[in-house]
């Protein structure tokens, strides 16, 4: 770490600037490998944390940066870190709830990063007291911050030689009994949701499933290559384990990413005890937390209890202005595609088809499509770049229809919900959990996955008809508000299952200030 580099970051927390310090510390973090640096880093961190009245995640931080070995500051900082923090649970004043993610990058699109942010947040609003620990290691680049996030977000920082296995579950379970939980909620993690839950047993825990992460190891969604297209594997490594390995085996190269290859290695999920332990996991839980009935079906043998709860949003991102219907005389009608085009199980390939059948007879719309142009694209389509999640619901609101023709089982279909959120119809593959969240004929058109001919027909009859599109759309927003809010999530999902949260903690005492290490 070049000295110069933590000076400027020093400077920007004695300076007051304590967000675009935590963001200067994180990434040094993330750049660093010297043991010596990074504790001053982690030490540095945590005093920033401190003086924004983290206090827990301050604690969490110097733990990890071993402050003995800090001579200068330490007996100061164990002053301060002893001052109104008992832990003892009789004098709590709310019920504690910890989430424990491997995966989480933040800005992210990725439906499950954003639930775990958003869960972790409005718990806390609701009166809870939260932490969040998620894993920072830079070789997978996971665990990097751009933005700011709230004080119940906690790093937990790994080196090269760290990234083991038994150290990530000690360190885990290090920082969670710290917290004493009331409940832990593990979550944004895939094969290795075993090594989370392993690292939390000692209390009461719950596995999140975002996608079919633990019952498909390959890709999340149980996708497959058939000799007409992709085909969704009818297995799940809960109930066939051996199957699932001799799949991966054969297809882990091919139809996972560089990351999913890497998150299997690190679980060990091509040993032979692994099926065991996943089941022993899964048994042990208070609850299994499932996005659709789909997935419950298939997890019920094997936990104590499932419990379906889709994805929250926040329902600030949909004020009532979106949902006004655009104008129905517009020359063009607006197709949006929100999604990676690269990414083939997400359709693409089939919308663009179809969308060339539609204009041999009409030129009466535009795909909008969120990705850079691109120089051989269609004369239809629109490419208006990559949209963070505040852009995404105006983009929406710009457009007549959204279009979500995936050939993958995916869980909830998070655009989709967005679509409803701004009052626009959805047409969807008639696939995994996009049934139950898009009503056809109520909220939205269901088509055949992976067939450009019914795609097109369907859009083609709400290009056609502007009181469908209008009567689709509003059914659709109030389904939203009644079911996907996070409101609505916390007060009828999360409540009964976490117990009331009661009252807001009381400030603790800050007389000590702790001291940056230069």
């Amino acid at each position: 770490m070049v000295p110069d580099a933590l000076s400027c970051a020093n400077e920007l927390g004695r300076s007051g600037d304590c967000a675009a310090a935590r963001r200067r510390y994180q990434d040094l973090l993330c750049e660093t490998s010297d043991e010596r640096s990074r504790q001053r880093l982690l030490n540095n961190f945590a005093v920033i944390e401190a003086a924004a009245g983290r206090r827990e995640t301050a604690r969490h931080l110097w733990t990890q940066a071993c402050a003995d070995s800090l001579p200068s500051t330490a007996p100061h900082h164990a002053t301060f870190l002893t001052q109104g923090n008992t832990g003892n649970p009789a004098e709590r004043t709310c019920r504690r709830v910890a989430i424990v993610s491997l995966l989480f990058n933040w800005p992210s699109t990725g439906g499950g990063t954003v639930h775990t942010k958003e869960l972790a947040e409005f718990l806390e609003r609701d009166g809870y007291g939260v932490r969040h620990y998620f894993a920072v290691f830079a070789p997978w680049n996971i665990g990097q911050i751009r933005e700011d996030l709230s004080a119940c977000h906690v790093p937990v920082a790994f080196g090269e030689d760290e990234w083991h296995p038994a150290i990530i579950r000690e360190r885990f379970r290090h920082a969670v009994n710290e917290f004493e939980p009331d409940a832990v909620i593990v979550t944004d993690s895939w094969n290795t949701k075993v090594i989370l839950a392993e690292a939390v047993c000692d209390h009461p825990y719950y596995i999140r499933i975002a996608a079919q992460e633990c019952l498909c190891a390959l890709n999340n969604v149980r996708l497959l290559p058939g000799p007409a297209g992709p085909i969704c594997c009818p297995r799940n490594q809960l109930a066939q384990p051996r199957d699932c390995r001799t799949c991966v085996a054969t297809y882990g190269e091919t139809m996972s990413g560089a990351l999913h290859q890497a998150d299997r290695e690190l679980a060990g999920f091509m040993s032979s005890d692994y099926a065991l332990r996943l089941r022993e996991v899964f048994r042990r839980a208070e609850g299994v937390l499932v996005i659709n009935p789909q997935i419950a079906h298939q997890v019920e043998p094997y936990a104590r209890a499932v419990h379906v709860i889709p994805s929250g949003f926040d329902r600030n991102r949909f004020p009532e202005s979106l949902a006004v219907p655009p104008a129905a005389d517009r020359p063009r009608k607006r197709i949006m595609f929100a999604g990676l085009i690269d990414e083939y199980m997400k359709g693409f390939s089939v919308l663009q088809e179809a969308g060339e059948r539609l204009w041999q007879t009409r030129q009466d719309f535009e795909i909008w499509v969120t990705a850079d142009e691109r120089q051989d694209s269609s004369e239809f389509l629109r490419y208006i770049g990559w949209q963070s999640q505040h852009q995404l619901p105006e983009r929406i609101a710009e457009c007549d229809i959204l279009a979500f023709p995936t050939f993958a089982e995916e869980a909830l279909g998070r655009t989709a919900v967005e679509a409803m959120g701004c009052g626009r119809p959805v047409v969807a593959s008639r696939l995994g959990g996009l049934p139950w969240v898009v009503e056809d004929g109520r909220t939205g058109l269901l088509c055949e996955p992976g067939d450009p001919v019914d795609l097109a027909n369907k859009l083609m009859q709400l290009l056609d008809d502007p009181i469908l599109r209008r009567t689709l759309g509003t059914a659709g927003r109030e389904k939203f508000l009644r079911e996907f809010t996070w409101e609505q999530m916390i007060a009828h999902r999360y409540r009964p299952l976490l117990g009331d949260p009661q009252t807001a903690a009381s400030p603790t005492d800050s007389r000590h200030s702790p001291q940056l290490a230069d």
